[in-house]
């Protein structure tokens, strides 16, 4: 048998997977109401705001998250996106990635997007780091390789640009496909 708890959680989030935002974000409050330290219910609260374009409400209800749960990864990714993206806070946003790259740093994708954040911020030598790190996990990172290239022509790398272009020229086709 399930709990009541378990059982909002699940319908949260499959309202927020089916961006059906006011739904979600009346059920994650509801969770709230139950469950006041729950991390999971502040998450998916986030979640919901920010698809209703509440972004200054989404930040504090992803804080109210992570004092509960400072070590939740998705947590962190989801404030930094929305600091960086939509509150116009990039620097802030990439300091939250950081943080999350802390508690999994064995996420290509995640080190691939902070060398994104950190070469928009003009921060060339730690975006051509987190690359770095991100293609030692996974060397088919397409977008990786990109971080990587533009960081090192940044920087006046050309043997690291050159190796971009080669290791580019070697990856397969479907690997520059966007997933739909």
């Amino acid at each position: 048998m399930q709990s009541a708890n378990s059982t909002t959680a699940q319908q949260t989030r499959l309202l927020c997977e089916r961006a059906q935002w006011p739904d979600a974000l009346a059920c994650a409050q509801r969770w709230q109401a139950e469950a006041p330290t729950e991390a999971k219910a502040f998450f998916y609260e986030g979640v919901a705001l920010t698809g209703l374009g509440r972004f200054v409400a989404a930040e504090t209800a992803y804080c109210r998250a992570l004092a509960l749960d400072a070590q939740d990864f998705k947590t962190w990714t989801h404030l930094a996106a929305l600091l960086f993206d939509s509150l116009s806070q990039p620097s802030e946003g990439a300091k939250c990635l950081a943080q999350a790259m802390l508690i999994d740093p064995g996420n290509p994708l995640g080190w691939t997007n902070l060398a994104g954040m950190y070469r928009h911020l003009g921060r060339h030598a730690q975006a051509l780091g987190c690359a770095e790190r991100a293609l030692a996990l996974n060397p088919e990172l397409v977008a990786a390789h990109l971080h990587r290239g533009r960081a090192a022509q940044a920087l006046g790398r050309t043997e690291v640009v050159r190796s971009v272009c080669e290791a580019l020229a070697q990856l397969p086709l479907e690997k520059f496909q966007r997933a739909s």
